[in-house]
């Protein structure tokens, strides 16, 4: 399926200003017509960008609509576009529905295009009567004995769906009574999507098997209707809201972050969709437990769930045309792989570009480090690091090895808290010194200052990057990453650190703009300067307190 730029332009005409929240859909709705173009985009490309808008819109709106739901109440607007959180709530709902709309239509596309490239999803109508055979035989002795209904009733209240998570929602209709019943269809021991017959290039989602035998779930009722249904919560909850100074010395910062974690996951639901046909009846009643209004519900004609076209893209690496050619980064021409790094750092200084160079430089110098006996410390800082950290693995060895290792862990990472308390563990097992930023502040800055003493002298090597040490994301994002032996830089980067360690802001380098009290007046300062230049007015151009790395 071809996209339509002037059908979505249509959907979202342009105005003088636009919403900070609208702007955004539009920014998504980019990432869907990538997903719609089969003219340009491969077919397996097209499924990756199908699966990010999803999961954009997820994020989008336990986040940005999440904080405009906790304010919904407030009459003040916001300042470009003058609407209240209310306002911009119901704008939001209107365009969810424009674009997902277009992703139903995306996916019966994609549908089309897989069954041409031998991978065929019908519906579980459409099974022949061997494979309806089959898919019984396997649901009755892999699928049911995993899965656990439920009724609601008085005694049965209804329960907390999970954020994000699939489940089956049925009407029970007995003699005298309308009841409803709960499924969850996230199985973990169970693939989801199920292959029909050995040899064959036909699947099926496991959600839709079990909707399809829920009357084997619930045998002493008669289903009225079905749906398949998705709620997605709420996740605006702020650490600050947690802490006060009363109580922040006399309890661990960690903790609490376990603490809002928890209250996190069971925050009011924020949207809902569901497949299927619901009557009025039913839907009222799934509105009421939850409580949603139904503005907030959406039918969807698609997979509740879209990381299942990671495995969808898997049955087509055989053909690589279906793919964008691989790249892979390069090794710096700047780089010697075979002398250390610290002495090419001092000879001169090295930027790595991201992802078109390899990020293994910076790696080598922090495994180098970490066995030199002249490296005195390393201080970092982390925001989001890789599954399996070749970072965090070379900061433990060299505490390991009796450096002093110092680590700001921003526990704040939009939803990669969980993983950097674990991580914060780890190093702290290894006898590095742990601790977590400025109070109402996270720490963006990815910086990393190695201190050593050469012939009598003290030196730095200082890395200074605009990406996460993260080597996953080193091969897909561009980014910058500067290592330097400049003295001025190193003595400026152990002032941060020794700041950030003391809770304190950070002022008077020369040599670092660092936030949040000077950033932005240099970065102004700067401009004006450029501008001056461009004038040709050279004497307002000059920086007496800003010189150039030694």
């Amino acid at each position: 399926m071809d996209s339509n730029p002037k059908t979505a332009a249509e959907s979202f005409p342009l105005t003088c200003y636009d919403n900070r929240e609208l702007s955004w859909l539009k920014f998504n709705l980019r990432c869907l017509e990538e997903a719609m173009d089969g003219k340009n985009v491969p077919l397996g490309e097209r499924l990756s960008f199908l699966s990010i808008f999803q999961s954009n819109l997820d994020e989008f709106y336990m986040v940005r609509c999440g904080a405009l739901y906790d304010q919904r109440h407030s009459s003040q607007p916001e300042n470009k576009t003058q609407m209240t959180a209310r306002e911009q709530l119901d704008a939001i709902l209107v365009k969810t529905a424009e674009l997902l709309r277009l992703r139903d239509e995306t996916w019966r596309a994609l549908r089309r295009d897989l069954r041409e490239q031998g991978v065929e999803l019908p519906h579980i109508r459409e099974l022949t009567g061997r494979e309806k055979r089959d898919m019984e035989a396997y649901f009755a002795k892999e699928v049911q004995p995993l899965l656990s209904p439920q009724i609601i009733s008085p005694r049965r209240p209804f329960p907390f769906l999970q954020n994000k998570e699939i489940y089956l929602f049925v009407s029970l209709i007995s003699k005298n009574t309308k009841r409803f019943g709960l499924v969850q269809c996230s199985v973990s021991q169970l693939p989801r999507l199920i292959r029909l017959g050995k040899d064959s290039g036909r699947y099926l989602l496991l959600e839709e098997l079990i909707a399809h035998f829920a009357p084997r779930l619930f045998d002493r009722y008669r289903i009225g209707c079905s749906a398949l249904v998705r709620v997605v919560r709420n996740a605006d909850l702020s650490i600050e809201t947690m802490l006060d100074e009363s109580d922040e010395a006399d309890n661990d910062y960690r903790h609490k972050m376990k603490d809002m974690l928890k209250q996190r996951r069971k925050l009011c639901p924020i949207k809902l969709e569901h497949t299927g046909e619901m009557d009025e009846e039913t839907l009222d009643a799934l509105c009421g437990y939850l409580p949603l209004s139904r503005k907030q519900v959406f039918r969807s004609d698609s997979p509740l769930e879209m990381s299942v076209t990671g495995q969808l893209q898997d049955l087509l690496r055989g053909n690589r045309s279906l793919f964008y050619a691989r790249r892979v980064p390069q090794n710096s021409p700047m780089i010697d792989s075979e002398r250390p790094m610290i002495a090419q750092i001092e000879k001169r200084d090295v930027l790595l570009f991201y992802p078109y160079e390899s990020m293994r430089p910076m790696l080598r110098l922090l495994a180098e480090a970490a066995k030199d006996r002249r490296v005195a410390s390393i201080r970092m800082t982390l925001y989001r690091v890789a599954k399996n950290s070749q970072i965090v693995e070379a900061l433990c060895h060299a505490a390991e090895n009796g450096k002093e290792v110092t680590v700001l862990v921003e526990l704040r990472a939009r939803f990669d808290e969980e993983n950097n308390i674990g991580w914060s563990n780890v190093l702290e097992d290894s006898g590095c010194r742990v601790f977590y930023g400025l109070d109402g502040y996270k720490t963006h800055s990815k910086l990393c200052l190695i201190t050593y003493r050469d012939a009598g002298e003290t030196k730095y090597i200082t890395q200074i990057g605009t990406g996460n040490y993260n080597e996953s994301t080193a091969r897909l994002y561009t980014d910058l990453s500067l290592m330097t032996a400049s003295r001025s830089i190193g003595q400026e980067a152990a002032q941060v650190f020794n700041a950030l360690s003391m809770g304190q802001f950070v002022t008077g380098c020369k040599q670092l703009l660092v936030a949040p009290l000077e950033l932005q007046s240099g970065v102004c300062e700067l401009i004006r300067a450029e501008a001056a230049k461009a004038r040709g007015n050279r004497a307002e151009a000059q920086f007496p307190d800003r010189q150039g790395s030694d």
